[in-house]
């Protein structure tokens, strides 16, 4: 992902900040973490109000609404099965981001942190939005993104979204996928079981198995998922990961015949260029929405 310490990036914050805010159209707003979270309750309540963390989401209505939109869509969800429902309002106004880039094609929200940004993918360069945002322009702060060797619609069973973490002493340090970092803390880690990717047509909730240190090898290209023995295997790691920086999921497993997941990659911190803190969600629940009004 680079070196997140390089001057250019600090000397650029400023421009980087406000160029981003408006491109995205995100208000993006600081985390809330409560120290006196009770670990049983936290860990029992499948669905949390975005509210209460500080996330924000797309910028077309009110912050408030939009939150309270995405906690009341993210119901609870039950592993492994799929059962009909009726169609639910999409919070996000995905028409309105595809008329200004059709690249993106998801978005991404994790309760209890800055994580509610547009997920994009180029056609043609896998890292073009390593260093540019959301309108294509360069920016330091880059995008959330994954590769083309990734389909758009999760079914591989490993997709790796890509995302910067900035220095925790930079005016950054909370964009992108910076507030990844807070379920390295044990606490914020059983308190907060759940992201979520909404696409125009769905709304699919991932359980966080795991998050931990990783080495920088490309996760796609280095193993080949297309044979269930290789994904098996990378399924048993994920869940017992050798990190000596690791928090999992008591009692998960992952089983390569049905589970698909979402690995979202970004920097260590404090950077290390030969590293990726790895944060790992299996999708449990899959759910149609309606199109934006």
């Amino acid at each position: 992902m680079g070196n997140h310490q390089s001057k250019q990036i600090l000397d650029n914050k400023a421009n980087a900040i406000e160029r981003t805010k408006l491109a995205l159209s995100v208000l993006l707003c600081s985390v809330v973490v409560s120290a006196s979270c009770f670990l049983v309750g936290c860990v029992s309540s499948s669905v949390e109000d975005p509210t209460s963390s500080g996330s924000s989401a797309f910028a077309s209505e009110p912050a408030d609404s939009t939150a309270a939109k995405l906690s009341e869509t993210a119901a609870k969800p039950t592993a492994h099965e799929s059962i009909p429902r009726a169609p639910i309002d999409n919070p996000i106004d995905f028409e309105m981001l595809i008329s200004q880039n059709h690249d993106v094609y998801a978005w991404i929200f994790l309760p209890g942190s800055s994580v509610s940004l547009p997920v994009l993918q180029h056609p043609l360069e896998e890292n073009f939005y390593l260093d540019h945002d959301m309108h294509a322009a360069e920016s330091a702060i880059g995008s959330i993104y994954t590769q083309f060797v990734n389909k758009r619609d999760f079914s591989d069973p490993v997709t790796v979204i890509y995302g910067h973490t900035f220095d925790e002493w930079s005016d950054l340090k909370d964009e992108m996928l910076g507030t990844l970092h807070l379920l390295e803390d044990k606490a914020f880690f059983n308190c907060h079981p759940y992201f979520y990717i909404y696409t125009p047509d769905r709304l699919l909730t991932y359980q966080i198995v795991s998050a931990y240190e990783y080495d920088d090898r490309h996760i796609v290209n280095t193993f080949d998922f297309s044979k269930k023995r290789v994904v098996q295997e990378y399924f048993d790691y994920v869940v017992n990961p050798d990190s000596p920086s690791r928090n999992v999921r008591k009692g998960a497993r992952l089983d390569a015949a049905k589970d698909k997941i979402v690995q979202l990659s970004t920097c260590t911190r404090p950077a290390n260029d030969s590293a990726r803190y790895i944060v790992t969600g299996v999708l449990v629940d899959s759910r149609a929405l309606q199109k934006k009004a």
